[in-house]
């Protein structure tokens, strides 16, 4: 497989992520910086269960980190490349 192969099925993988309405819109609020999973909760509309699945997976996959403070999580988009591409269609589909 050659490097552009390589990178193509990377790509794919990102965009699965951005493919859910849920995931994206947890990205979408993320991208503002981090919040506590409480917050993340509330804001979009998923039971609390769902959330932290959500929030695990994606963590899990490597486009959310996790910061945590006593009994708090705290969680935000820690791959950069990620965080760039949420504010570019942010500018496209969000005017």
């Amino acid at each position: 497989m050659n490097k552009m192969q390589e990178r193509c099925v990377e790509v794919a993988s990102l965009l699965k992520n951005f493919s859910h309405p849920q995931r994206l819109l947890i990205l979408c609020y993320l991208s503002d910086g981090e919040k506590q999973v409480s917050d993340i909760h509330e804001a979009v509309g998923l039971s609390q269960s769902q959330t932290s699945q959500f929030l695990i997976r994606m963590s899990n996959e490597g486009l959310l980190g996790v910061r945590r403070e006593k009994n708090y999580s705290f969680y935000y988009v820690e791959n950069p490349d990620v965080l760039k591409l949420l504010k570019s269609m942010q500018k496209i589909f969000c005017k």
